[in-house]
Parts: structure tokens; sequence; C-alpha cells
């Protein structure tokens, strides 16, 4: 068989932006939490810290897995979780600090009330993570591996290792731990009423759930990327190499075009080639690279048809696991709560994702006046996964919050209650 050698032109531009979003998004979240949280918030910092490293060990110790899309997607995931953990528990800290709890009471009190809410809505998205192991291949299985142990890891660390430091902090005297400035600043006076505009809401958020649904519908030919329905792949020879951030000016305007350099392993050939993959007329990206760059010289040298990465057998296990998964956390709110909490849930999962991609596609029109300008690639596939996961944990937090408030208030008109909830 023929063995190439891929040069990671791409892969290297790809991880630089990736490395310079990481790092602006860590920045951003270590300030809010220090500036908020003080003394808590640099412990949960470490605790978040430890948290990524004890999953990417276990990846790399336990599964010898390599770094993929899915596999990045679901640890971002993760953090985002564990981030929101630490300020559930912070939150909570700061309820009892304003009742008159000493710093230790506090800190007991809000661990101790924040557990359940932790412990649920990190239980559900735990139910998802299997469900997409069992029945999902690929990328699904990938990113399902990775968010269970992210799930696992971010428990122990908001419940074990951030309580071990905060009880640290106070052990030698930091009676602070978090910002007693801005406790009275937490809640509003008044409860915010965010049902005041729930039918204008709910009418616009379900007119883009419909423009989605239409436009995906009307283009789904055109709206599925190489990685779903695969394309044309041309080879070609070159005299001048062209970097990947010229290359992607010229393609910007010509649909999605992957592309990588290629060179022949123990062929005696030492020359490297462009390999472009396109929907079609990958002909005519070549020429318009020449138009672009004549020094190149570029000149096709063979072609082939690609299939898609994301196979169709791929691609009916996502739906199968993600409608399995919607069923598993309907079950388990339905027993945790009601089956009114429960169809809520599941309902309010559906219309995130499809208004994900309702906005996905009206965007693109938006910058373009095409409806099919945004394609559905891989990586989109590993966001909707990952919409699943926090919407549902989102979704749980609020439900905790009304089942206590319901619990301390039987009597209180439920629609307040809802509010209350939902501003604590």
């Amino acid at each position: 068989g023929e063995k190439y050698e891929v040069s990671p032109t791409l892969a290297e531009d790809a991880m630089d932006s990736s490395k310079k979003a990481c790092l602006l998004g860590a920045v951003l979240v270590i300030a809010f939490m220090i500036t908020w949280y003080k003394a808590g918030g640099l412990m949960a910092v470490f605790s978040v810290a430890t948290n990524v490293l004890l999953v990417v060990a276990a990846l790399a110790g336990l599964f010898q897995a390599t770094f993929t899309l899915p596999g990045i997607a679901a640890i971002v995931l993760t953090v985002g979780m564990a981030v929101d953990a630490n300020i559930l528990i912070f939150e909570r800290i700061r309820e009892e600090l304003r009742t008159g709890k000493s710093a230790e009471a506090a800190l007991s009190g809000g661990y101790e009330k924040a557990f359940s809410t932790i412990i649920d809505a990190n239980l559900t998205t735990l139910l998802t993570a299997s469900i997409l192991i069992w029945l999902g291949t690929g990328p699904v299985k990938g990113f399902g591996v990775t968010l269970a142990i992210g799930i696992l890891v971010s428990m122990f660390c908001a419940l074990v290792v951030s309580r071990f430091l905060m009880e640290m902090l106070l052990h030698y005297g930091v009676k602070n731990l978090i910002s007693r400035k801005a406790i009275d600043k937490t809640l509003p006076r008044q409860p915010i009423d965010f049902h005041k505009h729930r039918r204008s809401a709910f009418a616009i958020s379900w007119i883009i759930v419909a423009i989605g649904i239409f436009a995906v519908n009307a283009q789904k030919d055109r709206i599925l990327g190489i990685d779903f329905q695969g394309g044309e792949e041309l080879i070609a020879s070159f005299d001048q190499r062209i970097e990947t951030s010229a290359l992607e000016k010229v393609f910007k305007d010509l649909g999605e075009v992957q592309h990588f350099y290629r060179s022949e392993v123990g062929s005696g050939d030492k020359g490297e080639y462009l390999v472009l993959q396109t929907e079609a007329n990958a002909s005519n990206v070549l020429l318009a690279l020449n138009e672009a760059h004549p020094n190149a010289n570029l000149v096709e040298v063979g072609s082939n048809t690609i299939g898609g990465s994301v196979s169709e057998q791929i691609q009916h296990d996502a739906i199968i696991s993600v409608l399995v998964a919607l069923l598993g956390i309907l079950l388990y709110v339905a027993i945790r709560f009601e089956v009114g909490y429960a169809v809520g849930a599941v309902i309010a999962t559906i219309h995130d994702i499809l208004m994900t991609v309702g906005l996905f596609v009206l965007l693109g029109y938006l910058s373009d006046g095409s409806l099919c300008s945004g394609q559905f690639t891989a990586p989109m596939l590993a966001s909707i996964l990952m919409i699943v996961g926090y919407s549902i944990n989102d979704t749980i937090v609020v439900f905790d919050r009304i089942r206590e408030e319901l619990l301390m208030n039987p009597v209180t008109n439920l629609r307040k209650i809802i509010l209350i909830a939902i501003n604590r």
C-alpha cells in the first residue's frame, strides 16, 4: 500500500488559534472568579486546573487516547461545568453569610445545600455521556468517554478538592473566603420578572427554530459539509508553497475547502503536493489559486472521489444516541423531581439544539444571503453534543432551586416561586 506524510501546517494554524482562544477564555474566567469571589475564587481556579490535569492524565494514562475535536469539546464542557459547580457553592455560602452565620458554618452550609444540585446536574449529564458511549460510534463515542471522565473528576474536584482548599484557608486564618462587599449586591431587592416578556420571547425563539428546520430540510443536499457527504479531492504539484492564511483568503468565497500538504513516504519521490478537498469542482478552486498566486504554478497531478468521514452510520448513531439520552433524562428527572419537570427539561433541551441550528443558519444567511452558507461539519456535531450536556445541566440547577423554594414556601404562588428560583 501507499504511505503518505501529511504536513501539520493546517493543524499548527488550528492549534495556534485554539490556544489563543483557550488562553483568552481562561484569563477571563480567572479574572472573573478572583474579582467576584476573592480568595475563594483563587481556590476555585486551582480546583478547575487540577480537574483539567486529571482528565488529561486519565485520557492519556488509562485510555492512551489522542486528542480529537469532539474530545476537546467535551473537555471545554467539563471546564464549564466545573466552574459552574464552584459558583453554585460560593453563591450558597454567600446566602449563608447573609443570614449572619460564621465563615465556618457558612462554608459547611453552602456545601451541604449545593450538594444535591451538583449531584443532580452532573448525574443527568453523566447519563447522557453513558448513552453516547453505549450507542455512539466514532466521534460521538469519543465525546461520551471524555465527558464521562470529566464529570466524575469535576464532581470530585468541586466537592472534595475545592472544599479542602477552602477549609485550609479558614485554618490559616483567612475568614473573608468570598468578597463580603458583593454579598448584598448578589440578589436584586426585587426579583427580575423574567416572565414579563415570555410570550414574545417564546414566539421569537420558536420562529428561529422553524427557520432552522425549514432551511435544513429545504437545503439538506447543500447544507451538509464534506465531513458528512464527501466530495472531490484534487492533488496538485507546485513551485512555491502557499501559506495557510493566504490559501484561506482565496477559499473564503468558494464554499467549504479542506486542504493540507502531503508527501509520499519511501517512494523516492521527494516532492510535496497540495491536496484540496471540496464538495465539487475542485478544478475551479485550483484555477482561483493560480490566479491569486501565479508564482506557485499549481498543476493538477491527480484526483479522487472522497466519501464522508462522518459516515451515515455515525450520523444515525448520533441521532439515536441523543434521542435515547433525552428519554433517559426524562426518566431521571421524573424520578428525582416530577413528570412535569421531566417534560419541561426535555422540551427545553430539544429547543436549545434546534434554536442553535436555526441561529447558525440565520446568521449564515445574514452574512452572505444564502440559507445554506453555514455548513454542518464534524465540529458542528461536537458542538450539538456539547449543547445537550450544558443545557440539561443548567435546567437541573433551576429545577433544584424551584423544588427547594416549594418546600420552604408551599403556599406561595408557583409563578412567583419560579421567578425567585431563577433569580437565585
